[in-house]
Parts: structure tokens; sequence; C-alpha cells
């Protein structure tokens, strides 16, 4: 996955303000709640990542913790705007339903036949952690 990370890109032939990582382990805890007519969804995301590809300098000793944030707000944007994109869309590819069914399910046999406009209604909410557990080639 490549990330961009906020800071002063100089001009060239890399973007330089680029940094790729590789997942190694990824735990999701996913909530499921109803709520004032409509389901509510809490997605955590913790993601153990190495660091794979930096085209700028920095210290990782001293400002890792630092990357680590800005790497996980990064995510946290891209994930953000694909429940958009599902919503949206009123498709459920990465399974929400099974959620509600298992959590929620007299609720969720009212809405079964048409769960896509349900899910587009729901209320969504996902937060990313990213922790760089190897600094890989990049020391």
């Amino acid at each position: 996955m490549t990330l961009s990370i906020p800071g002063n890109p100089k001009p060239g032939t890399f973007d330089t303000n680029k940094i790729s990582i590789g997942t190694n382990k990824v735990k999701t805890k996913i909530k499921t709640s109803y709520l004032e007519g409509k389901f509510h969804f809490d997605i955590e995301i913790k993601i153990a990542a190495g660091l794979t590809e930096r085209y700028f300098p920095y210290d990782m000793k001293k400002n890792g913790k630092q990357l680590e944030k800005m790497a996980g707000e990064q995510v946290q944007k891209q994930m953000e705007n694909l429940i958009k994109k599902i919503q949206e869309n009123k498709i459920d590819p990465i399974g929400l339903g099974l959620y509600a069914r298992a959590n929620e399910y007299s609720r969720y046999v009212k809405v079964e036949d048409h769960w896509g406009e349900a899910l587009a209604e729901a209320d969504i909410h996902v937060s990313v952690k990213v922790g760089i557990a190897s600094w890989g080639p990049v020391k």
C-alpha cells in the first residue's frame, strides 16, 4: 500500500512525499447496533505494517510514532472513502449484513430484501491505527 504523507514534496521524477507499507497483520473489530431507526457499525482496524519504501529523509528512531500516526490518518481517509462509495452504490462487498443479521436479527429480517438501501442509511464509523512493526531496508 502506498500512502501520501503530508509534507513538502520536492519536484522531480519521484513523488517525494510517499511511503509504501506491507501489511503483516490486520485485526478488525466490528461492533453493530441499531439506534434511532438505523444500523450503526463501528469498525476498528489495527494494522501491523512493515515499511518497504520511503522517498524522503526521516529519522525513524526519533519520529517513528509520528509517521505511524500520519500513515494511520491516510489509511483512515481511504477507508472512509471506500465506505462512502459502498453506501452510494447500495452494495455490501465487505459483509456488514452478516454482522447486522448476527447481532440485530429481528431488525435485519425487516430490511433483508432491501439491505443495500438500509446500509446506505446506516451510520458507519471507521478508526484505523497503524503500527510500523519493521522498518525493513529503509532505516
